[in-house]
């Protein structure tokens, strides 16, 4: 097989990777077993799983020489990339959790093929766990999540279902914070490059404007937090799931929309929790939402990822002003990603992402005032159930990768009814994760119980 040329926006993903930020994501989906299940359910699994046949991506390695590629591993080893494990009694969320901490701690080895497939067992009510590991080069939109979802089956009959790397990895669009949006194409190549002058004209023009200079090429407004110092490739993991029509009865009855709702519900719990530790700041803590943009446009770049700063409003101390602010705030993050060209998405997000790129250098990153402070991400998942040879999954997490000086990704992705947020943090930074995943179910009783009172949103 002929090597594979990494496109530049996939390669990008290698040069950011060091010994403290390791740049691969995440996939933890737990499942229950059939009600008939045998002894030797376990057993069978994984011996059908090792003999799948493995196809490209997942049988190819990084190449030597000046430009990125992938070739063939022709020592391909299985009992490398797939592992089998098992939990410690009770095998409850604790223990499911400082494993796949331990797990997304260390990176991948560039020698091989850039992924790993675990396969953990004894969770506690019949169940069990996949957690995928795989490097963001290989994962064409924000987190591995689709990828994952693309290879199950919609039938609990269904007992064909080939494991991961059996099947070839699907191009799948990412969701985010900017719901409903769709704009006409902006024509071919010199359409293209005109509205990219004209988005360039625009950053420049802001520039020239200091009252005007708050887009992602020209921050202001990001507080130094706790956040933005150094961190290493020590991570920890930890999970909260909430009802789908919980979050939607609260987004009506509040006057937003559903990811408007995420947001303050983000901003919410990072409020709480640094208020905890006297560690918040006087300004709104900013997220960081990444935006896939494979999707956009029949011209595609390779894994663009293209960058919103949206304010989670943890300096407005009531709940309703906060989510007033956080409306607000979404309307112009919606009004900068109409913006971005259909077209020439490589030359743009290259350009909209440099500032962000130089942060990540060596000595040079400790003197960029911060982008942002932490990363949130909303990814579409599946309305109803999914299964594995009639295994139920019963929730799927997102686990990012962390950018220096950037020690927090939430991310959250709806599956069946539920609402399923992870929060992967530097472990030597955010020592108490779990009281954040905590507290985001708190706030969301906590707006309960306002909108019972009759208060609403103006």
């Amino acid at each position: 097989m002929s090597a594979i040329t990494l496109k530049p926006l996939d390669a990008i993903w290698l040069m950011l990777e060091s010994d403290e930020t390791p740049m691969h994501v995440g996939v933890l989906a737990t499942f229950r077993k059939p009600a008939n299940a045998g002894n030797n359910f376990y057993a069978e699994m994984a011996r059908q799983m090792r003999d799948a046949e493995v196809v490209a991506p997942w049988n190819l390695r990084l190449g030597s020489g000046p430009m990125p590629k992938l070739a063939e591993d022709r020592g391909f080893d299985i009992d490398y990339h797939f592992r089998r494990s098992a939990l410690a009694q009770p095998g409850g969320e604790r223990e499911l959790g400082r494993m796949i901490s331990r797990l997304h701690s260390y990176p991948l080895d560039r020698r091989r093929p850039l992924w790993e497939f675990h396969l953990i067992e004894r969770l506690e009510r019949n169940r069990f766990a996949f957690y995928i590991k795989i490097h963001h080069a290989l994962v064409d939109a924000v987190n591995g999540v689709p990828i994952l979802l693309s290879t199950l089956a919609a039938s609990a009959r269904s007992r064909n279902t080939r494991p991961l790397w059996a099947q070839p990895i699907a191009a799948a669009g990412a969701g985010d914070l900017v719901e409903d949006f769709n704009v006409p194409g902006l024509g071919q190549t010199m359409e293209s490059l005109g509205a990219m002058a004209k988005a360039a004209a625009g950053m420049l023009q802001s520039a020239i404007r200091p009252s005007e200079r708050n887009t992602f090429l020209f921050p202001r407004g990001t507080p130094r937090s706790t956040l933005n110092r150094r961190i290493n490739s020590q991570r920890r993991f930890a999970t909260q799931q909430l009802s789908v029509a919980r979050c939607v009865a609260l987004a009506e009855n509040t006057g937003s929309t559903v990811n408007e709702m995420l947001t303050y519900l983000c901003g919410s719990t990072l409020r709480r929790f640094f208020k905890e530790y006297n560690a918040l700041p006087d300004h709104s803590l900013i997220g960081m939402m990444p935006v896939s943009l494979q999707e956009r446009g029949q011209h595609i770049a390779g894994n663009a990822i293209a960058g919103f700063r949206v304010p989670l409003c943890t300096d407005v101390g009531d709940p309703l002003a906060r989510l007033a602010a956080v409306k607000e705030g979404m309307k112009k993050v919606r009004e900068d990603r109409a913006s971005l060209p259909e077209d020439a998405v490589t030359s743009y997000v290259m350009m909209r992402a440099a500032p962000l790129y130089a942060s990540q250098l060596g000595g040079l990153g400790r003197w960029i005032p911060p982008l942002f402070n932490l990363a949130v991400s909303n990814t579409r998942g599946a309305d109803k159930p999914l299964y594995f040879n009639g295994s139920r999954m019963e929730a799927v997490y997102p686990l990012s990768q962390l950018m220096q000086f950037s020690a927090l990704s939430i991310d959250c992705v709806n599956y069946a009814g539920t609402f399923n947020v992870g929060f992967t943090g530097a472990r030597d930074t955010l020592p108490h994760l779990q009281r954040m995943a905590v507290y985001f179910g708190k706030a969301v009783d906590e707006l309960e119980e306002l909108v019972a009172q009759g208060e609403v949103v103006e």
